[in-house]
């Protein structure tokens, strides 16, 4: 052997030493002794000798299996011989089988033979061996032998001991694939796993230049640019070692260090690669990454459980992608430890919030899932005393009772969480304190209040001005002049304006209208003796045909235009920013990047003026006569608080539906400089929303390597929707989240929850827009429908602006993502049509005969003798 350098050391340094005759260093090998040693052992020892790392050892020779086949015994002096180099190994080794006719030219054993890792003590070589010699002699190999020509009496089988490499990575590589490419697969920790098809770990395919062509499952674990280098090297070396036969080769990772634990021919031919991640391996995945957050929360939070939900976020983006969720972490939550609108916005009106708070937002599983401490951790309003008091009582409470019952997060915020305590809550929880922390929590609904007075005037005084003011500014901005650095300062300006303006206007508003709807509700409960049912009864009332929303307004506006060419040149100037699919997912195109789509929306307000125009007085007269009636049950005494409370809510929620229609105009802005900057990176349009917002840099610096992680990311976004993700997801969930089943799709009856009171549709057809990539297509669905007088059950898994048409026309709705606070809900009181929410919309195909009870909160499929 020449130029050996690596192999037979000590971790000490010195030479292995071979007393016993059937034991050789790898030094010791010559080209002829595979009758000797075995092809295992060869192959390692002229690897060794060529300077290529290999883990340290010995041979065992086949003397040693001829002296145990036929005398049944195993020296004890070679055993003895070979615990003292174990131990000289450092303790933990591996025995492996190394037979005559093993890693062959013509067949290679591969996963027939066992190798044993001898961990503790009490595992012995001498049992080791014994397995494998025994092993060898079994019908099972025979029968393999057999069909590759050999007898099994012209088998030796030599043995390798190696010292146990520690790995923090092991893998396999292949040379030659699909022409001569490198395929590379590997897991954390050893490749047993691996190498025995119970994992299939993270893959990529490099090319002759040492580049990587494909990957997959390599951005959420790669390996480093040196070691996919040194494995290429080290596959051409392999391969013109063992005379240019393609290599199937196992290498470990360990302290960094690349080491080849064995290499042999490859026997069969691998073409046609194409790296995908199955469903099955992104649910794999996903559980990971809950696992993973799990333990991270519990480290900074001290928690003793930790919980996830989708609710109310699922709503605003029920499908998506990496710029969609980042740009919204970005704005609202916060991110990498900076601050969002939530955090920021509170703080101006008095929530004494610590940075627990920020960052509580995950892309898990192809949903929009939040931290339920984290979040809740955002409405804490100063008592008790001290955060961490906080978090040990109530924050520990919301987990205990979400862990007991998960439907109790869903919309936690009307709810769970306790915003609106009275005393008796307070004593049952804090005893002798509770009376402070009261006089702490009235003084906190002073301040708020006070901002519920004051805001109002604020926002269309001074802030809308200014967001007008900066969106007609940033409108004017020749994009397609900026260069690629002046593109991403574009980008971030906007998304800095919309963290710390424009948003956290949005966040006051939506935290003062959720924070009075929930009095309110507690305020119906209380003074009225309301039932749970007759509350949400009395709220979606209270709350329909709201005056001072933009986009009620906008609506309105169409539906009163003399003709349809000025509804339509109104559509241009007022809704082009609205999205074709749910606004917050940045990725969907605007109105205005179509004619076509901007046509339907207003051709559906336009065609439907009257119903429109009709049933938003409809709602509101109603809404005004139970002011009225409630009022005279309360009596003069408690009309006062009823009156500002009531006010403050109907005022916010349709203050937090104007600011949204405003900031939604930023998005518009930002979706322009994406699309502008993808296309000058040389990417495919739709590839830039497969990023996050901070990795902008990263992708313009070197577009080929980031190419990679959107191609993987892509991947799993299309395997998402093959998975069943829960509302809730506690820590005891993760194991049993599977795959899409479709044993409820059958189902005749299904139970939601009331969005917004309507009429009883004994007989109406479901039209499902999520079966429609084109809204025109959807809405010619619904007049198809019309015109046959069937009644329309508009179904969808969210609801957003650009549905108001689709609204209008319908005749009651079907929302899977949303609360009675939600956008879709909102609309449909404000339009007087029946919603039910929370039933899975891809149970529900147009086309199918239901009977819509949004009283009973059912829905129930008609038989065909029912028609």
């Amino acid at each position: 052997m020449t130029n050996y350098e690596i192999a037979s050391f000590t971790e000490r340094g010195e030479p292995l030493q071979a007393v016993h005759p059937f034991i050789k260093t790898f030094d010791q090998i010559e080209e002829g002794d595979r009758p000797v040693v075995g092809g295992k052992a060869l192959h390692l020892a002229t690897m060794a000798g060529h300077g290529i790392a290999v883990p340290d050892g010995v041979c065992v020779s086949a003397a040693a299996y001829d002296q145990y086949t036929q005398d049944g015994f195993i020296d004890p002096a070679l055993i003895s011989e070979l615990e003292d180099i174990r131990q000289s190994l450092g303790g933990q080794v591996a025995v492996r089988s190394s037979a005559t006719c093993e890693d062959g030219a013509d067949v290679s054993m591969a996963g027939v033979f066992d190798t044993h890792y001898l961990f503790e003590d009490g595992q012995d070589i001498d049992t080791a061996m014994k397995a494998i010699y025994e092993q060898s002699r079994t019908a099972q190999v025979a029968d393999l032998l057999e069909l590759h020509g050999y007898e099994p009496s012209q088998v030796k089988m030599g043995l390798v001991v190696q010292r146990l490499v520690r790995a923090d990575r092991s893998g396999v590589l292949y040379t030659d694939v699909a022409g001569n490419n490198v395929l590379v697969q590997y897991v954390d920790g050893l490749g047993a796993d691996l190498v025995d098809g119970l994992k299939e770990g993270s893959s990529i395919l490099v090319n002759q230049e040492g580049a990587i062509t494909q990957s997959k499952g390599f951005t959420a674990n790669p390996l480093t640019a040196e070691h996919v280098a040194q494995l290429n090297v080290y596959a051409k070396t392999i391969k013109q070692l063992f005379g240019g036969l393609p290599q199937d080769i196992e290498f470990a990772v360990e302290d960094g260090r690349l080491q080849i634990l064995q290499a042999r021919p490859l026997t069969t031919e691998l073409n046609d690669i194409e790296l995908r991640e199955t469903p099955a391996e992104t649910l794999v995945a996903v559980k990971a990454q809950i696992a993973a957050l799990v333990r991270a929360e519990k480290d900074e939070l001290g928690s003793d459980c930790v919980i996830f939900s989708d609710s109310n976020f699922s709503e605003l983006m029920p499908r998506p992608k990496e710029m969609d969720i980042g740009i919204f972490a970005y704005i609202f939550t916060g991110s990498d430890g900076v601050a969002g609108a939530i955090q920021i916005g509170r703080k101006h009106m008095n929530y004494p919030l610590g940075d627990q708070s920020i960052g509580y937002m995950h892309l898990i599983g192809g949903k929009p899932y939040f931290s339920l401490a984290k979040d809740a951790h955002t409405f804490y309003a100063g008592f008790p005393a001290s955060i961490d008091q906080y978090n040990e009582s109530f924050v520990a409470e919301y987990l205990r009772a979400v862990d007991a019952d998960p439907s109790k997060g869903e919309y936690p915020e009307m709810g769970l969480y306790v915003q609106d305590p009275t005393l008796v809550q307070l004593q049952e929880r804090f005893g002798d304190q509770a009376e402070t922390y009261y006089a702490s929590y009235l003084q906190f609904r002073k301040t708020l209040a006070g901002h519920a007075d004051t805001f109002m005037g604020e926002y269309k005084d001074i802030q809308l001005p200014a967001e007008v003011s900066y969106l007609e500014s940033m409108a004017k901005m020749p994009l397609q002049l900026l260069g690629e650095t002046e593109l991403q300062d574009y980008i971030f300006d906007v998304l800095e304006h919309l963290r710390t303006q424009s948003c956290v206007n949005f966040v006051k508003a939506a935290r003062l209208g959720f924070y009075y709807s929930q009095r309110l509700q507690n305020y119906l409960r209380d003074e009225l003796a309301a039932t749970p049912d007759q509350v949400e009864d009395l709220f979606s009332k209270l709350t329909q045909g709201l005056d001072g929303s933009a986009i009620t307004d906008t609506n309105l506006a169409i539906a009163n235009a003399p003709s349809f060419e000025d509804a339509l040149a109104i559509g241009r100037g007022r809704v082009g920013h609205y999205s074709t699919g749910e606004m917050l997912e940045i990725r969907h195109p605007r109105l205005s990047e179509g004619e076509e789509s901007l046509r339907t929306y207003v051709e559906g307000i336009y065609q439907n003026k009257d119903l429109y125009i009709g049933e938003f007085a409809k709602q509101q007269q109603v809404r005004k006569v139970l002011e009225k009636e409630l009022r005279d049950k309360l009596g003069t005494d408690k009309t006062v608080d009823f009156d500002q409370i009531v006010t403050a809510t109907q005022t916010y929620m349709a203050l937090r539906e104007t600011a949204k229609y405003y900031f939604v105009r930023e998005y518009g802005l930002v979706r322009n400089a994406l699309l502008e900057l993808s296309g000058r990176l040389g990417l495919e349009p739709e590839a830039i929303f497969s990023v996050y917002p901070r990795e902008l840099p990263q992708l313009a610096a070197d577009v080929a390597s980031f190419k990679l992680a959107i191609n993987e990311r892509q991947q799993a976004f299309a395997n998402y929707a093959e998975l069943e993700m829960p509302a809730v997801i506690r820590e005891s969930d993760i194991a049993n989240l599977e795959l899409v089943s479709d044993k409820d799709e059958s189902a005749r009856e299904m139970v939601g929850k009331l969005l917004a009171q309507g009429a009883l549709i004994e007989s109406g057809v479901i039209v499902n827009i999520d079966n429609y990539n084109d809204p025109r297509a959807a809405m010619e669905a619904i007049e198809k429908a019309k015109a046959e007088s069937l009644q329309v059950v508009l179904v969808a898994s969210q609801m957003n602006l650009s549905h108001d048409p689709m609204i209008v026309a319908a005749d009651g709705i079907v929302i899977e993502n949303a609360g009675l606070v939600s956008h879709g809900a909102q609309r449909a009181r404000e339009l007087g049509r029946g919603a039910i929410g929370g039933v899975r919309s891809k149970h529900l195909k147009t086309g199918e005969r239901v009977r819509f009870d949004p009283a009973s909160r059912k829905i129930l499929r008609l038989l065909e003798e029912e028609l």
